[in-house]
């Protein structure tokens, strides 16, 4: 995973301790911290099985 990605996954869970899970903005963060690496996943996973190197992610 890019080392920008990852800081900013870091500092985001940090966020999520820093809030606690009582604060309106939890789910939020929470959600978006998944998301991303479950994208991210999911785009590693395609380009090992040998899929097409465009990202359909782009506009």
């Amino acid at each position: 995973m890019n080392s920008h990605i990852r800081d900013l996954l870091v500092r985001a869970e940090e966020e999520m301790i820093f809030v606690g899970p009582d604060h309106p903005s939890y789910d939020l963060l929470a959600g978006l911290v998944a998301s991303v690496r479950d994208v991210w996943q999911e785009g590693y996973d395609h380009g090992r099985r040998g899929g097409a190197p465009d990202n359909p992610y782009r506009g």
